[in-house]
């Protein structure tokens, strides 16, 4: 599965998940607490993703398509 990148909209994220609820879901509540600046379809599921979180998705999964 190639990586998925789209600029950050909470409505791409599922009703209730951190990423709906304008948090980085990479790195959790407890974590992280910058906004998201993108959305990303990874292999593990729709990730909302702060800026470091968008290098280490990158990083680990190689740049999106």
């Amino acid at each position: 599965m190639a990586l998925e990148k789209y600029s950050y909209e909470p409505s791409l994220h599922r009703a209730g998940t951190v990423g709906h609820g304008r948090r980085c879901s990479w790195h959790g509540l407890k974590t992280c607490t910058e906004e998201p600046t993108s959305s990303y379809l990874t292999p593990i599921g729709r990730m909302a993703a702060c800026p470091r979180a968008e290098r280490q998705i990158e990083d680990l999964y190689g740049s999106p398509s």
